[in-house]
């Protein structure tokens, strides 16, 4: 039986005409390489951006995601996955890491919600490995090597870039081994309100995969390849590849919690709140 490998791309393409060449000769041939591969995608029918963080404002072009040679393409307009999602809940555990209005939140649901679809889509190819890949970013190292590794190994396995971590995992790409790595990464928006009541806290896009890999039991292996953000007008962001500290979040968690916990409850969730945080850190 011949290896089987998923590839899967979602979001916004924004920027794939100059990200396409990387994804050719750094993502796509060493995926072909290693096995039988079939491409997933679901994107959002989107036609302009305007993020006030990062100072992105434009228009999009058309059909871009035609560039891609997709197997299976999903296309969906923006904001109809909102109320699915349980976006008014989701915000009323806070907006304190963007401070935002929910901008950077709403965006982050998009993607989540994406990243939901795609992946029941390729899990139906029932992969050995599948490659989770942002479309606007410019690969470059080749996945041959990570790729091998996933491979290889014999347990369920997650594979995620070391650097811009932020207190949990890099939820830039991924390669997932297995149906069980493959479903807790790319479903993971279902641990969305387990994950802020476990915080503390709002919705936090590294923290919510690191929680969701280690409550599923999933090996994390952290590799060194890098990628970088691409506008949708060409400019390449500058990106810290360095790996970050691992800062104490037991700490970090707990203390949020604990503001959270005697803000929405009342000091009678306290006691609880410290009891779980310390058996899932034991965990």
């Amino acid at each position: 039986m011949s290896i089987r490998i998923a590839l899967c791309f979602f979001g916004i393409t924004r920027s794939l005409s100059h990200t396409l060449p990387s994804i050719e000769e750094n993502v796509l041939d060493p995926a072909r390489a290693a096995g039988e591969l079939r491409v997933f995608a679901h994107f959002f029918n989107q036609q302009h951006i305007a993020n006030p963080r990062s100072g992105e404002i434009g228009q999009l072009r058309p059909n871009e995601h035609e560039l891609l040679p997709c197997d299976s393409l999903q296309l969906e307009q923006p904001d109809h996955c909102l109320e699915e999602r349980g976006f008014d809940r989701i915000k009323s555990y806070g907006d304190d890491h963007w401070k935002d209005e929910f901008a950077s939140i709403r965006n982050l649901v998009h993607q989540l919600h994406s990243l939901d679809r795609v992946t029941t889509a390729a899990l139906a190819f029932e992969p050995d490995i599948c490659i989770f890949c942002r479309p606007d970013l410019r690969y470059h190292d080749s996945l041959a090597g990570e790729i091998a590794e996933a491979l290889r190994t014999r347990r369920p396995q997650v594979s995620l870039p070391r650097w811009q971590s932020w207190r949990g995992q890099n939820d830039r790409f991924a390669i997932c081994t297995g149906e069980k790595a493959t479903s807790a990464y790319g479903r993971r928006i279902g641990m969305v309100q387990a994950y802020c009541e476990w915080a503390g806290g709002p919705l936090h896009a590294e923290g919510l995969v690191h929680f969701t890999l280690r409550r599923s039991g999933i090996k994390i292996r952290r590799n060194d390849l890098r990628a970088s953000r691409i506008r949708h007008n060409g400019i390449m962001v500058a990106e810290n590849f360095d790996e970050m500290p691992r800062k104490p979040e037991i700490q970090y968690r707990l203390r949020k919690s604990l503001a959270y916990q005697v803000r929405r409850s009342g000091f009678e969730d306290i006691a609880r709140t410290i009891t779980n945080h310390l058996r899932s850190n034991s965990e």
